[in-house]
């Protein structure tokens, strides 16, 4: 746990507990971490090999595989302990050190390989010498002990009653049987025949008990103690009491964990304190397995007086006769198996203790001349390159790696050292190399400089022939046709009147005249430049019915309109109607001029998003002169200037223009347009309408033409205000995102409403604004909160800009006024405190940091995770506040601040 949470503290902050967790162990910061990590597995790995010991409890796997699991997992686990201890340790460890480590480990993983391919063998040599067909007496003697004796052989076929025994706690023993025996020296009354080949005196025994003194003070008869199971035996546990003896018989025993053993054996007490052992049926071959449990093959034989103190002697029963003592008397099978195994094993551990203490002594010892002087030798000569000592050289003392890195070493050193003397002479040389550079590329940037003045001029001319172009298709759309009109209205009053119908011409006049009139308007606006653009009619359809209505009615053509019934409500985009009412118009008024039309049609049709517009008439039509009437390429007609305008409007909408006509057959007009423009806003403009500002100025006009500018651009001016109290109360009924507050105002100070602001509503930004570029504010508005202080004679277009760059995190300054505010911090700082640059945000320092280290633009948008184009935005940004022209200016700049 303490590895885990160190861990887990070494790991950045996250939001979620989990998130940094796994933070920590698929990914740990840095070498301390990492070790920290492999070591909570290794001791986390070690915990979990407690599984073997919880399946083996239950019985759900073998012993043998439960310890051959939990030996494995340690050795394993001791490896990497190892190898983690050596190679990620915090400590600095030497190479002698990790290659003893790792020698030495690897001898112990080998020989007790070893050992475990040999050890089978040596087992397999050991079984004990217990035949089948034996019989012990066991007589009290004087000493309070018994002699034992051999006693012939024989069996009693009458065993008596079964006594139901099994393998659980609470039939494991029997009843208590009443039989008077005298047993070392004291009565006993009680006797109690037990499931694992004992028989106890006094109280019953469970299997566990055996293991603590042979049954943990309980006076005991082991005829053979063993882990016996009557649930799976053939056969049962039986007694047969008589007046002064009870003969007890295991009959057909199997072994819990070795149920192909089967056991026959007798044991007849005596009331005057003598018993006998009789071996009826035993396995041909007794296997022991060193994982097995004790109770997994024969244990013990003998007999017990209950006493924990003394431990009872350990005897050989096979050869008799034997005298024992009051302690007891105690084959055990198990104890001498183990010390038959320690005949192989200590012998292998004393050769693996004197090798272990060769690899740790000798081994280094041994390696020193050949491996670690010369390594020495080569260390030393890297720390005195670093002490800036370059003619030295490293005596090379075999021909072997280390002398091929001695040598290397040597000539790197030399070559370094070559190059540090030869400095100042190759710098003059690159120097000379880069004034020539410069000078080329200085000639480059003049030539490049004509060329961009050469192209703008170009576009400029280009811009005024697009003006011209624009005014004539106006001027054709619209006086064009008004004075078509009133020229073929003045011929027609001219004519009445010579034919004397002066009535006629009189109301042929009157329609003149608001014709003119209208006309006279038109005129006027065009030259002194005031006419804007009309915006559609809200009913287009409406709009096109009644100017076809007013054609037919002056030159009394008739023309019908065809719309799909029900016409929608917004058929097109605005742009898109005024273009159509525009060829429309351009369309009727050919037909009339040049078609000498007698009926004219107009259809409207529509095809999903689309929209088709059809003008027929029955004029005389023209050939068009090309191979196919659909083709979109101009022709000698379309070269007609009303055909060309109608043609580039319709493409301005995304549309076509066909034109259909055959001489003496009438013209159509096919025009097809999409119904809605695509809309692409751009996502600083939509954020720029989302803002919500409060203007503050006390002169009324600017105001009001500051209002007027930032609504047109449409920005979201929710209130104005005349002085300071009014621009604090305002905020506190508005709560807009931005104030632009003037600095000079009465009734409260621009930098005094300021202050209260910010007190008020810290998370409001206020932008100053002043009539001149060195205002003495400038210090005191930003250190009492500004987000940005602007001319009032600022270009709108840059007014906007320096708004979404507020809405960013920057602060807007003009040119100049951060070099300005940086000076003013410098005489306000301390002697040797570092000037802070309070007017950059801090993106835009973290930007101005990286660039001042040497990267590119496109090397501290990828260490960033930004994009190229937004780096050169923030450093922009930095070069307008700093006042400086470059990068390599405001590099300078920077560095001479940090001094």
């Amino acid at each position: 746990m303490i590895f885990i949470r160190r861990m887990y503290l070494l790991t950045p902050p996250e939001r979620r507990f989990w998130t940094r967790l796994k933070r920590a162990c698929f990914h740990p910061a840095g070498r301390e971490a990492r070790a920290f990590r492999n070591f909570s597995c290794i001791f986390l790995f070690v915990a979990g090999l407690s599984i073997f010991n919880i399946l083996r409890t239950f019985y759900w796997i073998p012993v043998s595989l439960a310890n051959v699991g939990i030996a494995l997992g340690i050795l394993v686990a001791l490896f990497a302990f190892t190898l983690v201890y050596l190679n990620q340790g915090l400590e600095t460890t030497s190479f002698i050190v990790k290659l003893s480590g790792v020698t030495l480990t690897t001898l112990l993983a080998i020989m007790g390989v070893a050992g475990w391919i040999v050890s089978p063998a040596h087992i397999a040599d050991y079984e004990p010498d217990w035949p089948a067909g034996r019989a012990m007496r066991f007589t009290p003697n004087v000493s309070g002990g018994y002699d034992i004796a051999e006693i012939p052989f024989q069996f009693e076929p009458t065993l008596g009653r079964d006594l139901q025994l099994d393998d659980g706690l609470q039939r494991g023993c029997s009843e208590g049987l009443s039989f008077p025996f005298r047993f070392y020296g004291r009565e006993h009354h009680v006797v109690y025949v037990c499931n694992d080949g004992v028989i106890a005196l006094g109280q019953p025994v469970r299997y566990r008990e055996f293991q603590y003194h042979y049954g943990a003070g309980v006076p005991l008869l082991m005829p053979l103690l063993l882990d016996l199971d009557p649930t799976i035996s053939p056969g049962a546990i039986f007694a047969r009491q008589e007046a002064d003896r009870l003969l007890v018989t295991w009959e057909g025993q199997r072994v819990f964990r070795r149920p192909e053993l089967t056991f026959t054996f007798q044991a007849l007490l005596y009331s005057d304190g003598r018993f006998d052992f009789h071996y009826v049926a035993l396995p041909e071959t007794l296997p022991y397995r060193p994982n097995d449990d004790p109770g997994a093959a024969m244990w013990a034989v003998g007999a017990i007086p209950g006493s924990r103190r003394p431990a009872p002697p350990r005897a050989s029963l096979r050869d008799l006769p034997l005298s024992g003592g009051p302690e007891g008397v105690v084959q055990d099978f198990h104890i001498e198996f183990r010390q038959h195994l320690q005949l192989l094993f200590a012998p292998l551990a004393e050769l693996i203790l004197g090798a272990s203490l060769f690899i740790l002594v000798g081994l280094p010892l041994m390696l020193q001349v050949s491996l670690v002087q010369p390594l020495d030798a080569l260390l030393h000569g890297v720390q005195r390159m670093e002490a800036g000592d370059y003619a030295l050289v490293v005596p090379v003392q075999a021909a072997d790696e280390i002398g091929f890195l001695t040598r290397a070493f040597n000539a790197l050193s030399a070559e370094l050292g070559d190059l540090i003397h030869n400095l100042e002479a190759r710098v003059a040389a690159r120097t000379a190399e880069l004034d020539a550079a410069n000078a080329h590329l200085r000639a480059e940037i003049v030539e490049r400089e004509q060329a961009q003045a050469a192209l703008l001029e170009q576009q400029r001319a280009r811009a005024r022939l697009e003006e011209r172009d624009a005014v004539a298709r106006e001027l054709h759309d619209g006086l064009g046709q008004m004075m078509g009109y009133i020229n073929v209205q003045a011929q027609a009053a001219q004519t009445l009147l010579e034919r004397g119908q002066t009535e006629a011409a009189r109301s042929t006049l009157n329609e003149l005249i608001p014709v003119a009139q209208e006309g006279h308007i038109d005129i006027r606006a065009h030259i002194l430049g005031l006419r804007a653009q009309e915006a559609p009619p809200q009913d287009f359809f409406g709009a096109v019915q009644e100017y076809v209505a007013q054609f037919s009615k002056r030159y009394r053509i008739p023309v019908t309109l065809t719309v799909p019934e029900p016409f929608p409500e917004a058929a097109f985009a605005p742009a898109v109607e005024e273009q159509i009412m525009r060829i429309i118009q351009e369309g009727l008024t050919n037909a009339r001029k040049h078609a000498q039309a007698r009926r004219i049609e107009i259809v409207f049709a529509f095809i999903g998003d689309w929209g088709q517009v059809v003008i027929v008439d029955d004029g005389i039509g023209f050939e068009t002169n090309t191979e196919s009437p659909l083709t979109d390429h101009p022709s000698p007609v379309t070269a007609h200037f009303g055909l060309q305008m109608m043609r580039e409007r319709a493409e301005q909408v995304g549309g076509t223009l066909e034109v259909r006509s055959a001489q003496g057959q009438g013209t159509r007009l096919l025009l097809r347009f999409p119904r809605f423009l695509p809309t692409a806003e751009d996502a600083d403009g939509a954020r720029l309408q989302s803002l919500r500002l409060l203007l503050v100025d006390d002169h009324p006009l600017f105001l009001d033409g500051l209002q007027n500018l930032l609504t047109s651009r449409g920005l979201t001016v929710v209130g104005t205000a005349r002085d300071g109290h009014e621009a604090l109360e305002k905020t506190r009924a508005l709560r807009p995102d931005v104030v632009v507050l003037d600095v000079h105002m009465p009734q409260g100070g621009g930098l005094t409403a300021l202050r209260a602001i910010k007190a008020e509503f810290p998370e409001i930004k206020v932008v100053m604004l002043t009539a001149a570029g060195d205002d003495a504010g400038l210090f005191e508005a930003v250190q009492s909160g500004a987000s940005g202080y602007l001319l009032k004679s600022l270009q709108a277009n840059r007014f906007c800009r320096l708004l979404i760059g507020l809405m960013r995190g920057d602060t807007p300054l003009m040119p100049g006024m951060g070099e300005r505010l940086l000076a003013e911090f410098a005489r306000s700082a301390a002697p040797g405190e570092p000037v802070p640059e309070a007017v950059l945000t801090p993106r835009q320092l973290e930007v101005l940091n990286l660039v001042v280290q040497g990267l590119t633009y496109k090397e501290v948008g990828a260490t960033l995770s930004l994009s190229e184009k937004t780096i050169k935005y923030h450093m922009g940004n930095v070069l307008e506040i700093l006042g400086v022209a470059n990068r390599a200016e405001a590099i300078a700049y920077f560095q001479k601040r940090r001094k």
